[in-house]
């Protein structure tokens, strides 16, 4: 969040992730390099010596003649006289991260010394045919595997089988059941679709008894990839076809996801991981999930970043909307209320927002692959930060938490809930931990680590006086190609790509626009005159000149508020007593009375509206502050293309249908834009610069090389959409730098960063 991005909270907790080429590279070359090894003299002390000593090359000789099978390369370590076969220290069957190199140090300590032959050359280590991990343990067969000419696969699943796919598929129970993701799926005619890109870690097929079940293909999924041709970020993430498949000229649809038996089956230079569940995990997930079966019981995850609190989620839910439909009882609720209070990483709505979801169907997909809501899971009331941190107001971050939990217990009340939280544990974010449970009053609050910090741990211990508290451990360190400022992009761009699909079962997948969006036709929507589209645009954290505003915004994302009530433009002076009868006042939200108390926007608009010099009408935030909570909410985001000044006209880029506009309007209220701390859209301003490319940079020598990046280094903006992709001068693009050869930016061309840990470093 707004922390440091280099302090490390839990030094005991696993290692930063790396990408699976650069820890194989970094393999490869500590294996090839010879090493000291260490002998001990005598009086028991331990040297270094160098490897290339005739005793140490003849005892790996020795070594090499005593081995029945001398192809069989060994490593040997540091103690005098052992030896281990290689081999034997990469298993095939790897402990629970399911890691390529389950141990890259253990593994490199062992393998210091070069191998050798007999004549006393060196032997060339090449470890990655030892690397495989095994993924499926279902072994394809006549009588168990099968072809349908539809291009539908039916597997026989025996007891203990499972299953790992790459790719995009439906996959139906025909008889028996099956687990994925926690859901446990039975007998059913509807299929559950699954999106498996490999920059997650893919969703694992289990069997506990007999289970014959189909695998469909996609019928998206090509759209889903042509994205690639936009941006880099979509590409190589799913099974994509290599060479010799094309040639084949083989069915677009056969080809949208692979069984993975072992990771070596998967793309090249690429990692590939299955998710696991610890056994703590599931221990407490039987543990809420029994408790919510007598009583709807609210469960609050908190932690760190990257500790598992969204994946604990997703399963929670899985597994409680899959045991609705198996009691036998009929039950009196039927779905997941899903509090997401993450605007830096949601996952049930775009970057920015928290929102109040209803899930009633398992999700078995990432964000980015379901950015609209749908009739599965559907946003009740979403509320916009306009910013990815809550850092930027915390004040109207509680607010908007609290308004949420209001509907949740008007609305859904007899719906299980699961609250997901940012993983800001220090400083104002563990006050506003604490604030969320104080006035939330979970049932259970459940932190994923183990390993503290001690002051975070205590600090939520004394703020459950009326819920249950326990920890869990952190979620495996995972090797990715992509940083949370990546997925957020990902996100964004696909939401601004998708578009609704049809009601029917059979095709209500979500639509992808694989164009740029340039070919998009955007919004006139006016903003001068009395019947202008817009009530105002309003600004949050910075406030910019009215002269400035219009450079501000344009090529922005803004987000678009329906405004219910006039009330929602609180001044200053008002907003201490609202906050002191938030909690009272908000029972009020639905009363007809405050409908009959609304003042008039016409008059309200001559105090607090002011106008730039291009007529857009600006919303005076000196005396007013954040639009309250209570009395507006988030339709969506839009993108502006554009304002045509002659015209006074904006054009906007949004996927939200034109009713969901004139609701708001039909029961008296406005919309407004609101302005502020989101991701700057660079993904759109080079979307025509790949799309005209797409093909001939996947030319070069480097066209399989997957993306490696690490929190540390990457901006908002990533370095690569600013390079040369092949774009000539003759082609200029707003807001696009091209640089040709070795040419690089200037020196404080990058964004600058503020340090909030001075003088941290030097406490005793």
């Amino acid at each position: 969040m707004s922390t440091n991005k280099r302090r490390k909270l839990n030094v005991a907790e696993p290692q930063q992730a790396v990408s699976a080429f650069a820890l194989r590279k970094k393999l490869l070359n500590q294996q090839t390099t010879p090493t000291p090894t260490e002998e001990t003299n005598d009086e028991g002390i331990k040297i270094a010596s160098s490897p290339s000593k005739p005793s140490q090359n003849k005892k790996i000789k020795d070594q090499k003649k005593s081995r029945k099978n001398p192809s069989t390369q060994t490593a040997t370590g540091h103690e005098k006289g052992s030896s281990t076969p290689l081999r034997d220290l990469l298993p095939v069957e790897l402990p629970t991260e399911n890691c390529a190199v389950p141990n890259s140090s253990d593994a490199l300590a062992r393998n210091s010394s070069p191998l050798t032959t007999d004549d006393g050359d060196e032997v060339p280590v090449q470890p990655v045919k030892f690397l495989a991990a095994q993924l499926s343990s279902f072994k394809p067969t006549k009588s168990n595997y099968q072809m349908r000419k539809d291009g539908r696969v039916v597997l026989k699943l025996s007891d203990g089988d499972r299953l790992v796919i790459l790719g995009s598929y439906g996959i139906r129970v025909t008889s028996g059941e099956i687990t994925i993701n926690g859901a446990t799926l039975r007998s059913t005619e509807k299929a559950c679709w699954v999106e498996a890109p490999h920059c997650h870690a893919l969703p694992v097929i289990r069997c506990s008894d007999r289970a014959t079940t189909e695998l469909l293909p996609h019928q998206n999924a090509v759209a889903m990839k042509s994205l690639g041709k936009l941006s880099p970020y979509f590409r190589r993430l799913w099974n994509e076809p290599d060479l010799s498949s094309l040639a084949k000229k083989t069915s677009r649809t056969e080809n949208t996801y692979q069984i993975l038996y072992t990771s070596a089956d998967g793309p090249k230079k690429t990692f590939i991981q299955d998710l696991v569940s610890p056994p703590e995990w599931n221990r407490e997930l039987a543990r809420l999930v029994s408790m919510s079966s007598s009583k709807p019981c609210s469960v609050m995850i908190t932690g760190p970043k990257s500790s598992g609190k969204s994946t604990l989620g997703k399963i929670l839910a899985n597994r409680l909307i899959t045991d609705q439909i198996r009691g036998s009882k009929p039950q009196a609720h039927c779905g997941v209320a899903v509090l997401d209070f993450d605007p830096g990483q949601p996952e049930y709505c775009v970057a920015g927002q928290v929102a109040l979801v209803l899930l009633t169907e398992p999700v078995i997909s990432p964000s980015f692959c379901r950015p609209l809501p749908s009739s599965e899971i559907q946003i009740i009331r979403s509320h916009a930060l306009a910013s990815t941190s809550p850092a930027s107001d915390p004040d109207l971050y509680l607010e908007a938490a609290m308004d949420l939990m209001t509907h949740y217990r008007n609305t859904l009340g007899r719906c299980p809930l699961i609250i997901n939280t940012p993983g800001w544990i220090q400083g104002t974010g563990l006050d506003l931990l604490t604030s969320l449970i104080t006035n939330l009053r979970p049932t259970e609050v459940i932190y994923m680590s183990e390993y503290g910090p001690g002051e975070v741990v205590e600090a939520l211990q004394e703020s459950c006086k009326v819920s249950g508290f326990s920890t869990l451990p952190s979620q495996a360190s995972q090797l990715t190609s992509r940083t949370a400022a990546h997925f957020r992009s990902m996100q964004t761009m696909a939401y601004f790509h998708a578009e609704p699909g049809s009601t029917s079962d059979v095709d209500r997948h979500i639509q992808w626009n694989t164009k740029p969006l340039t070919t998009i036709p955007p919004w006139q929507v006016s903003y001068i005159g009395p019947s202008r589209g817009i009530f105002g645009i309003m600004c949050y954290d910075y406030q910019a000149p009215l002269d400035l505003l219009a450079d501000a915004i344009n090529g922005t994302i803004v987000a678009i508020i329906g405004v219910e009530n006039a009330k929602a433009f609180r001044h200053t002076t008002e907003h201490e007593n609202s906050s002191n009868d938030a909690r009272i006042n908000m029972m009020d939200i639905d009363d007809n009375d405050a409908q009959k108390s609304m003042s008039s926007f016409s008059s309200l608009s001559e105090k607090i509206i002011a106008t730039t010099p291009e007529g857009i009408p600006f919303i005076d935030t000196t005396n007013v502050i954040a639009l309250d909570p209570r009395f507006s909410h988030s339709l969506g985001l839009a993108l502006v293309r554009g304002i045509d000044v002659e015209n006074g006209t904006l054009q906007l880029l949004t996927p939200l249908s034109l009713e969901s506009i004139e609701e708001v309007a039909s029961k008296g209220g406005e919309i407004v834009l609101i302005s502020g701390k989101f991701d700057t859209p660079s993904w759109a301003y080079t979307e025509d610069l790949y799309y005209q490319t797409y093909g001939k940079a996947d030319d070069g020598p480097d066209a399989d090389e997957p993306m490696d990046a690490t929190e540390e280094n990457v901006d908002n903006t990533s370095d690569a959409e600013n390079g040369d992709i092949g774009v000539t001068d003759t082609a200029p693009v707003p807001w696009i730098e091209v640089l040709h050869g070795n040419q690089k930016r200037g020196a404080g061309s990058k964004v600058w960063r503020v340090r909030r840990d001075l003088g941290r470093g030097n406490a005793t």
